[in-house]
């Protein structure tokens, strides 16, 4: 007999807990479930967890903390099952390797299909009040959860509008910008070359008034969106540094 071990995440936010559909095909097919899967070797639950959410939904699972275990039988496999709360998602949940998600209020989800280790568990959750797993901590461990991933968040999103953020990148801070170009998405620190400053402040846009160009709100200096070239101002000539980026999903990830 097989044994496994295997992760499933637990997120309730404003009394709505996600779910996910499992494929048409395969085991369990087209029953609901609380997204996770298989522990590979060498992660910890909450690596694997992580690793599963992203995969499977596209999202950032932030503060996993051990809400329950419960050991099956499945055919010829003996299944571990570990369910983790999860304190915070980043990102919007979708189904990449699923069919649907959903996110089920207390009277929904114990009505709806749900995988048979997964309804002893949502019962549990009606039961205890469908308390919420986010708790004060949240904003904090969502923080440095985009500081310190190597995705960049909003960047599947990105408009006319540069996008600030910042990254923990080998041992220390890295503030940019990202912006769009003829040739897609480019990314660039967000310090200028004349006072090593960043170039937004106070809510002011980063762009000229014709859009061609990104402005240093300190000095007045213009850069070419499309090569980080400062064409106007006191540091006319220099250029802001790139930071090397590659697509992840709808978005893009910092490259080391």
């Amino acid at each position: 007999m097989t044994h496994l071990f295997v992760v499933a995440g637990i997120h309730i936010v404003n009394g709505r807990l996600l779910l996910a559909r499992r494929p048409l095909t395969g085991d369990l097919p087209g029953l609901w479930e609380l997204p996770g899967g298989k522990v590979e070797p060498g992660e910890t639950p909450a690596e694997a967890l992580v690793r599963e959410l992203q995969e499977e939904l596209g999202v950032v699972a932030v503060g996993p903390e051990p809400y329950a275990f419960r050991t099956v039988t499945h055919g010829e496999r003996r299944l571990t099952l570990l369910f983790l709360a999860i304190r915070g998602i980043l990102g919007t949940p979708r189904p990449l390797e699923c069919l649907s998600v959903r996110q089920a209020t207390r009277a929904e989800a114990p009505l709806l299909s749900l995988a048979p280790p997964d309804r002893d568990i949502v019962e549990r959750l009606v039961a205890e009040g469908f308390r919420d797993t986010e708790t004060v901590e949240t904003p904090r461990l969502l923080e440095r959860a985009r500081e310190e991933g190597a995705y960049v968040f909003g960047s599947e999103s990105l408009g006319e509008e540069p996008l600030t953020f910042v990254k923990r990148r080998d041992g220390r801070i890295t503030r940019g910008l990202l912006v769009r170009t003829s040739q897609g998405p480019a990314a660039y620190e967000n310090t200028c070359p004349h006072v090593p400053i960043p170039l937004d402040r106070d809510g002011e846009s980063l762009l000229s008034e014709d859009g061609r160009h990104l402005v240093c709100n300190n000095h007045g200096a213009l850069f070419d969106r499309e090569t980080g070239l400062c064409v106007s101002g006191p540091c006319a000539g220099e250029r802001l540094r790139p930071i090397p980026i590659a697509p992840e999903g709808d978005g893009v990830r910092l490259l080391p």
